[in-house]
This record gives C-alpha cells, structure tokens and sequence, in this order.
C-alpha cells in the first residue's frame, strides 16, 4: 500500500511539473502571442512532418536492433519485430505513467520469449547508460561548436541574476537566500550520514552505470553496436534539423543549431513526462540564443513535441494491435495443436 501510493505520489508530481511549467509558459502571452502563435501554426509547412516522422521509426528500428544485440548474451533470440513492437509499446506507456513503459516492453517480451524481466530489465540498464554516455559526448560537443552562443547567453543569465540579487537584497530576501543554502546543505550532509559511502545513492547510480557500460563488451556483433548506437543519434539530430524547415522563421538554422534544441528538448523530456510542457519550453529558450522570438519558439517547441507525442502513441496502439493478434494466433495454434494429438 505504501508503495503504490509513493508511486501515485510521484506520477500526480511529474504531471504537476509538467503543469507548472505549461503555465509558466503561457501564462504571460498577450493577446497579441497568441495570435503569433496561432498565425505561425498556420504558416507552417506541415510536408516536413513526414520525413521527421520516417526518422523517428527509423530511431524505433535501430533502438530495436541494438536492443537484440544486447539480449543476445542472455542466449535469447526474440525476434526484431517483437523487440519493436514491444519498445513502440513501451514508450507510448512512458508518455502516461513515467518509467512505467521500460518495465512494459520487458515484460511483453518476457511472456513470448525464454527470458526473465529481471535479465530484460538489465538490458534496459545497459541500454540507459550507453544512452546517457551519448548525451553528455553530444552535450560536449555542442559546448565547443556552440560556445559563442552559449557563453552570451550564459553572461546574459548571470548579469540578470546580479541586478535581481541588487534589487532585491532586503535583509529579509538575503536572510531567505541562506536558509535555503542552509537546508540543501543540511539535506546533503543527512544523506551523507545515513548512507556509507558505497550506499549512497549518487555513488550507487554511477557504479550501475558504469557496470551497464562494461557488460556492452558481451554483444557478438560489436561494429554492428557501434554503428547502431551512431547512427541513432545521427538520426535524432536529422529529425530535429528537419523539423526546423517547417518554419519559415527557423528554416535557416544550421545542423549545428538542431545538436543544440537536440540536447535542451532531452532535457526537457527528462524533467516531465514525455517532455509535456518542458519539451516546448526548453526549445523556446534555446532559440531565443539565435534570435527567434519567444512565440515562434514557443510554436516550434509545440510543433516538434506534438509530432513525437502522435507518433509515440499512433505507433505504441499499432504495437499494441500487433502483439496482441500474434499473441492469440499462437495460443489458437497451441490449442489446435494439443487437439490433434
């Protein structure tokens, strides 16, 4: 009972943010925004919504093909269409109940295939923490291509945070400033005393990580991994560059520029569930560093989001169809079979 209400606790607080940050959003648009943003839903050349949408299947498919790889140590051999109609399943969960989706595809695979969910949930381990070793190699990479914007918008934040700091500096705002200094200071040292040092959960996360990362030397085809995982986040990076052309306002964007809304919008998926409301917004500020208004950013974070969003679940339903329709062929011919002997 405990459990599932710490997990209801934690969903109803996920979507929560993800409200928080909508109406953080829109909460200031004029009449005026609207209308810009209403026009520029209007303008938009909706033509390049399709090849976006070929790559993200593209992504499913590679995802797929390196996930089998991983299993394959495991002396399993679910087939490739399963592993994607189990991972389009997955993630049409995820956009409902975090996390949830990760322990759905496992589980969908487990019941068709001779291995556990705890081995699927292994592999799903491995398969996160390659994922997150290739976000911060692109988030490091975008830091040095990038460098100018990001340095100018950076000094812009600081000197922002100095005049509210110069405005604001009651002894009241400064005396609330090192409370709350005071309390994350007090939270870290009780986390520190509570757990030893090879329980804490920081340390417990980077040593899962770096074992999932150790176990990839398992895979049988390892310049197939490799070129799999590239080719992943060579896709992902088309997909947002792409987009880009849909609005006349930011069909001049480099690829360079799409690495960047790339790393911002994961950011924002991270933080909410599926992205709702964080996506649109982190792809708003992101183009305010290369002088797009905040509505066509705004607009544009929406549009990308929303062609995820109806592809993750137009895709996750078909899967579910799929799996579903194989799923009772097989027990039909199990049961015709054990008729006839």
């Amino acid at each position: 009972m405990k459990t599932i209400l710490i997990k209801t606790l934690q969903i109803l607080f996920a979507f929560g943010l993800a409200a928080f940050i909508i109406w953080w959003s829109i909460h200031e648009l004029t009449a005026q925004d609207k209308a810009d943003i209403q026009l520029a839903f209007t303008n938009a050349n909706y033509i390049y919504v399709i090849p976006v949408i070929i790559l993200l299947f593209i992504s499913n498919c590679l995802r797929a093909g390196r996930w089998q790889q991983i299993i394959a140590p495991l002396g399993a051999k679910p087939p490739f269409k399963d592993l994607l109609f189990g991972l389009m399943l997955g993630y049409a969960a995820n956009q409902f109940i975090p996390r949830a989706g990760e322990l759905l595809r496992c589980t969908v695979i487990a019941k068709k295939h001779p291995v556990t969910v705890a081995q699927l949930v292994g592999t799903v381990i491995i398969e996160r923490s390659l994922d997150l070793l290739c976000f911060a190699i692109l988030a490091i990479i975008v830091f040095f291509i990038e460098y100018t914007q990001i340095h100018a918008y950076a000094i812009e934040i600081f000197q922002g945070v100095a005049l509210k700091w110069q405005n604001n500096s009651s002894p009241l705002v400064i005396l609330g400033y090192l409370c709350i200094f005071m309390l994350l200071i007090a939270a870290y040292r009780f986390l520190k005393k509570r757990y030893s040092k090879k329980q804490f959960f920081l340390f417990k996360i980077f040593r899962g990580i770096a074992e999932g990362l150790a176990s990839i030397k398992h895979v049988p085809n390892k310049p197939l991994f490799i070129i799999q995982t590239v080719l992943l986040w060579v896709v992902y990076i088309l997909a947002t560059w792409l987009g880009c052309f849909a609005f006349t306002e930011t069909a001049h964007l480099s690829i360079g520029t799409a690495m960047v809304l790339l790393v911002s919008g994961t950011l924002g998926i991270i933080i909410a569930p599926g992205g709702l409301g964080a996506y649109p917004y982190a792809i708003q500020k992101t183009l305010v560093l290369y002088s797009i208004t905040k509505n066509i950013g705004l607009a544009f974070g929406w549009l990308l989001w929303m062609v995820q969003f109806l592809f993750t679940i137009t895709f996750g339903i078909i899967a579910f169809i799929a799996l579903n329709s194989k799923t009772k062929a097989h027990a039909q011919h199990k049961h015709h079979t054990a008729k006839n002997t």
